[in-house]
């Protein structure tokens, strides 16, 4: 995903700043709370569950989304002020969670928030997503890293060096 979006941002496509600040924002929290709190609370069978449950509600919005062939979309959030902030804060620190047990979440809760409630085009809300993924592996990788005691497999630092 880091790749990815570098050649998002060397392309210079459009993405939705204020998502990618506010959810991100939200996702560290969230990724810290999940992995020190939540991790614990679940074995590997129900976290598949929950991963399982997650990628369904993407793709039932996904589906509440095309079921509108002509709904008028934006490249931006639309008149953007506090509540838009907190609701991107509140869906990030969410993603976060889901992505600390998971692997993927903040991009699945950012992506269905911007185009659902904002209606932002979704040619604007995937590379959006792509960086926050991004960012959130990123920060979760270090996380785990340096501060938990569990650390990283090798295997993980050998993706992370390709």
């Amino acid at each position: 995903m880091a790749a990815a979006s570098f050649t998002i941002f060397w392309m210079q496509i459009k993405i939705e700043t204020h998502s990618l600040l506010f959810c991100s924002l939200g996702a560290v929290g969230g990724m810290v709370f999940g992995l020190e709190v939540v991790d614990k609370a679940f074995d590997a069978h129900e976290k598949k569950l929950g991963f399982v449950c997650i990628w369904f509600t993407f793709a039932f919005a996904l589906y509440l989304l095309n079921r509108e062939h002509e709904r008028r979309t934006f490249d931006e959030i639309q008149k953007f002020g506090v509540w838009q902030a907190v609701i991107l804060t509140v869906m990030g620190f969410i993603g976060g969670v889901f992505t600390s047990l998971a692997g993927s979440g903040v991009d699945i809760c950012s992506f269905s928030v911007l185009t659902l409630l904002f209606r932002v085009s979704e040619k604007v809300a995937t590379p959006t997503s792509i960086v926050l993924m991004a960012i959130n592996a990123s920060v979760g990788f270090y996380y785990r890293a340096m501060m938990t005691d569990i650390g990283i497999e090798d295997d993980a630092w050998g993706y992370l060096i390709v």
